[in-house]
């Protein structure tokens, strides 16, 4: 008896032509995307000392204050998210081996797989360390799997990366534009090589992205972060959006219109920016006026954040105004002003792009012990997109590996903030001392700026956050998952 289906899609139907192996292959970019709440990018930002929600049911206070369990929605949204795409990427690789297709339809296919694959398996030893190692259909006899040392995983990712690069195209024609490339697997090995101290062999994937010439600074970092400059010359990896068909599951833009008043930017986050003579606020010399205290300051600061007094749209933020707001300030960054249904938001994603390559090559080279004038360029090529001043003129020259180690990370912070990269960077530094509570202004004295009685800038403490060190920087395994295989445990220190 003939069991193939007539009135559903099976494999042994599918992958015809062409055009079918595509379709299969864009269910698996199709995971990408936030599949919860907590696993959209600027919940990485509220985790983190950047930011913070202050509503429970997000999941990334929870995160953030160092409360999780192993039934925390975060957790278990990110691993549920990362094993479809490894699971999707594996049904893939197996049913296009089949395909009516020839081998140069199939090959850079397959690419893409493991660049996928490797993707999110980078992300699952991040957060959770040892893992189960999947690279084919399992059938349900041998899905009970144990977790495969993180050093193992890591070998695997290196492995799918590598080929992806070698078999990927540096770029797409117009209608495949946000399909993984040659410099994405390369940006992507760089930073799991970074995110494991790997550093000789991080600064060479990061030197063979910029050896592509395919990459550079976009000039104007405002408009990165906007529908009308999407896919330009910075953008390595991002998560494409079309209106209606395919909008953002969770679009930014509800968070700073005002629609969802749960974002917030701390803050030590807004104090971290330096005036625009390259200097701290602390430092007694900067100019810095606390009572005017965005005047002459870093212009990401501006472009990242709705700071308080400044206009959003036509509207003007006075924190006193919103309930929800208990840091007095919030997101600018990706925000769409004018657009008519902020729920049907298709701005694309950014992922990664040429500034990150940049600054993870300048680690990279620091943190394997070199302190050459590469350094300062790479740096200071990250800092003249903005016009702020080079790091020779400001803190000097011949500086220690300690001394440029804290300029790096200080630049990331600021370049990157509500990017969804801060918290993974305070996971890979086990830097405790980011782990800290959350301080906002104190909304009651921001009510009027034109009454200078009315507009008094003062920070106040918002909620505590202490680091737990029993279950130290890493995630637990979802407790749903170990009820259904034991073999998982033990879970992870703390857990």
């Amino acid at each position: 008896m003939d069991k193939t289906p007539k009135d559903r899609l099976s494999p042994a139907t599918f992958y015809q032509n062409e055009t079918q192996c595509k379709m299969a292959l864009m269910g698996v970019y199709n995971a990408l995307q936030p599949n919860a709440t907590p696993t959209h990018f600027y919940q990485f930002e509220f985790m983190s000392d950047n930011g913070y929600c202050q509503a429970a049911w997000q999941g990334s206070n929870e995160i953030g204050s160092w409360s999780t369990n192993s039934n925390s929605w975060g957790p278990n949204a990110k691993w549920s998210q990362d094993y479809a795409i490894i699971s999707r990427a594996n049904q893939f690789i197996q049913d296009i081996s089949t395909a009516s297709v020839s081998d140069d339809v199939k090959a850079p296919m397959v690419a893409e797989a493991k660049f996928l694959r490797g993707y999110a398996y980078s992300d699952l030893i991040t957060y959770f360390g040892d893992v189960p190692l999947i690279t084919k259909v399992l059938p349900l006899a041998d899905a009970y799997v144990k977790r495969n040392a993180k050093a193992e995983v890591l070998t695997q990712i290196l492995t799918d990366l590598t080929d992806a690069a070698s078999g990927l195209p540096t770029s797409y024609s117009k209608e495949n534009i946000g399909r993984a490339t040659k410099g994405a697997a390369l940006a992507y090995k760089a930073k799991i090589l970074l995110y494991n101290q790997k550093w000789a062999e991080a600064a060479q994937a990061a030197k063979d992205v910029m050896d592509l010439k395919v990459y550079d600074f976009y000039p104007n970092y405002s408009d990165l972060f906007t529908e009308a400059h999407e896919n330009n010359v910075e953008v390595i990896f991002d998560i494409q959006y079309i209106p209606t068909t395919q909008s953002q599951p969770w679009p930014a833009e509800p968070f700073v219109l005002g629609t969802w008043q749960t974002s917030n930017i701390t803050a030590d986050m807004i104090n971290s920016y330096y005036m625009t003579n390259g200097k701290p606020i602390t430092d007694a010399t900067s100019g810095y006026n606390d009572q005017n205290p965005y005047k002459n300051r870093d212009p990401r600061l501006d472009a990242t954040v709705v700071l308080p007094g400044t206009k959003y749209g036509t509207a003007t933020f006075i924190p006193a105004s919103y309930d929800e707001y208990p840091c007095g300030a919030k997101p600018r960054k990706y925000a769409e002003y004018g657009i008519a249904d902020v729920n049907n938001s298709s701005l694309n994603t950014i992922l990664m792009r040429y500034a990150d390559i940049c600054l993870m090559r300048a680690e990279a080279l620091v943190e394997s012990g070199s302190t050459a004038q590469e350094i300062y360029d790479l740096i200071d090529k990250v800092r003249a997109r903005v016009g702020m001043p080079t790091v020779e003129s400001v803190e000097g020259t011949g500086l220690s590996q300690a001394q440029l180690r804290q300029i790096i990370r200080h630049e990331r912070r600021v370049e990157f903030c509500m990017e969804g990269t801060r918290y993974a960077d305070m996971l890979r530094w086990k830097d405790e001392s980011l782990v800290h509570d959350v301080y906002g202004y104190d909304k009651t004295k921001l009510s009027d700026p034109t009454n200078p009685a009315k507009w008094v800038f003062s920070q106040i403490k918002i909620d505590t956050r202490t680091f737990n060190a029993t279950k130290g920087w890493l995630w637990p395994i979802p407790q749903s998952d170990i009820l259904i295989n034991k073999n998982l445990l033990p879970n992870n220190p703390g857990y």
